[in-house]
């Protein structure tokens, strides 16, 4: 998550949604030029009169300030003038290709190999298990207060350039695509479509999940 006091805005970082690298593309606007430490994957919590780069890629127990922190604990921090009166945002992604990300991003390094040269049958099926045994990603806790929407704006991963560019003239900085990072996007192994993953029952365990996000922004298996 970031805080830019110049720039006067909070980004709420939410999960496989281009998070980090949007944050990184951020972060620059929320530290003081002569401590910010630059671009890099992994960071500890940074908090200076220009603003707050909350810890991320490391341990985040104890912190004050880190990376999927809900926008209920940040307004509580900040007060609630400074957090009206900033712009808010966050990443949105399609549920069914997030999961398809995250299950990728859950694997180990070995069982990934694997999969990689497995027939899609089997990869599609290690998929089903998955969905069925652990709690899926649902960011509605990030990015709401008390069941309404926190933020100002989204960003769409599926737009991610033209809604970044949105979002930087909205909050004054400069859009400059080449500085846009693709962190974390190397763990998924293959290129078959998401809609290539879903049986019936699946695609029902994804719309119970995320049926706010399915209808609000009209995400679907396409």
């Amino acid at each position: 998550m970031l805080i830019s006091h110049s720039h006067r805005f909070i980004y709420l970082k939410t999960i496989k949604t281009a998070g980090t690298s949007i944050e990184i593309y951020f972060e620059r606007y929320c530290v003081d030029p002569s401590i910010y430490p630059g671009e890099r994957h992994e960071t500890g919590t940074l908090v200076s009169p220009g603003g707050v780069i909350g810890c991320r890629g490391v341990d985040v127990a104890g912190e004050t300030w880190y990376n999927h922190m809900p926008g209920c604990r940040v307004r509580e921090l900040v007060g609630s003038a400074l957090w009206d009166g900033y712009y808010r945002f966050c990443a949105i992604r399609n549920p069914f290709d997030k999961a398809v990300s995250h299950f990728w991003f859950s694997m180990p390094e070995e069982t990934r190999r694997n999969l990689a040269a497995a027939d899609f049958t089997v990869v599609r099926a290690a998929f089903g298990d998955w969905v069925r045994g652990r709690l899926l990603p649902v960011d509605r806790y990030i990015y709401s207060i008390a069941g309404v929407v926190a933020v100002n704006d989204f960003i769409r991963h599926e737009s991610l350039p033209a809604d970044m560019q949105r979002v930087c003239g909205a909050v004054g900085v400069a859009w400059e695509p080449e500085r846009l990072g693709r962190f974390k996007s190397d763990a998924r192994v293959r290129g078959e479509h998401f809609s290539e993953y879903y049986d019936p029952e699946i695609e029902g365990v994804i719309r119970d999940a995320y049926g706010w996000e399915l209808e609000h922004f009209g995400y679907g298996l396409s």
